[in-house]
């Protein structure tokens, strides 16, 4: 039962496990990775990069 304060439990995990869970976490990182980004969010980018480019004062 938890009385509303932050319980932190210390669990402990054998030299195996770890070993898979870092294998995993770096698969599922480099599967994301290769993944192209959505065209919504390319769109979004590049508008932002528009408009800071426009903001920032020519050195002319």
């Amino acid at each position: 039962m938890m009385n509303g304060k932050n319980q932190t439990r210390k669990s402990e995990v054998g030299p195996e496990v770890a070993r898979q869970i870092d294998e995993n976490l770096k698969r599922l990182y480099a599967d994301g990775a290769s993944e192209a980004l959505p065209d919504t969010l390319t769109q979004l980018l590049d508008a932002l990069r528009q408009k800071e480019s426009r903001s920032r004062p020519s050195h002319d």
